[in-house]
């Protein structure tokens, strides 16, 4: 393991605690639950950490069950890309669950263009009814009170992890979206996201970047994101300096 790939590792680590109410041990992790956000699989998972030789898709999903009793979903997620995840994945597959391999990128060069100064630095507040506009939008199955429930997520991000809120409008409407969590010299971009109608206009560049460039401002000397491995804005953030480092799993079974 790389230094960047463990400072990044804590830097989760510190950052599930912090936006958890509760933990438990399980037999090949530590299980993560927000008791005030049972339907939101991000904040109610398993982080899957012990060595997978040997063990089946039916050993883990017995031991989601039991660790996670009583939520409607399951999520098994940080499983290390490898041998063991590739067979797995097919097998966690015919039990129901879906599976997404991601990437971390971290940024070491500059990007191609800075055009951050489009972005505006905004409250969780002032976020909340876009978000849920995107979240409705990426997700069409998603019903209003999910969508709002997601959203107001946002504080508790805010409060706990001292997330901060980039955005970038058209007039008064804001149209893309991006956030930073920053813990000691270790940084997140997550929630990219750009309305569909205003894609391709670097907009989401934007925002990333003035997420990025406060990151660095306020100390921190490692900036990553989380990109899904088969999908377009994995090569977006190339160009903005981000470089791949490790792959990762993360497998969820939604309700029936």
């Amino acid at each position: 393991m790389t230094d960047a790939e463990r400072r990044i590792t804590a830097f989760e680590r510190a950052l599930s605690e912090r936006l958890s109410t509760r933990t438990r041990p399980t037999a090949f992790g530590t299980a993560y639950f927000h008791d005030e956000f049972p339907r939101r699989y991000d904040s109610n998972y398993l982080w899957i950490d012990a060595p997978l030789g040997g063990v089946s898709a039916q050993m883990l999903a017995a031991e989601a069950d039991r660790a996670q009793a009583g939520l409607g979903h399951r999520q098994l997620t940080y499983v290390t890309d490898g041998p063991d995840a590739r067979r797995l994945a097919p097998e966690l597959l015919s039990l129901g669950y879906k599976g997404e391999r991601l990437v971390t990128m971290v940024q070491d060069r500059e990007p191609d263009t800075w055009n951050d100064g489009l972005a505006e630095e905004v409250g969780a507040g002032d976020v909340g009814p876009f978000l849920v506009r995107v979240n409705r939008e990426a997700d069409a199955s998603l019903v209003a009170a999910d969508a709002e429930m997601l959203s107001a997520f946002r504080h508790v991000l805010a409060e706990r992890a001292g997330a901060r809120f980039f955005v970038v409008r058209t007039g008064a409407e804001i149209v893309a979206i991006a956030e930073v969590y920053v813990l000691g010299d270790v940084a997140q971009v997550e929630a990219v996201y750009t309305l569909e109608a205003f894609r391709g206009r670097g907009f989401g560049r934007g925002a990333v970047l003035a997420a990025s460039r406060a990151a660095r401002d306020a100390g921190a000397d490692l900036v990553f994101l989380d990109a899904d491995d088969e999908d377009w804005p994995k090569e977006l953030y190339g160009k903005l300096g981000f470089d791949e480092l490790v792959r990762f799993w993360s497998f969820v079974k939604s309700p029936d």
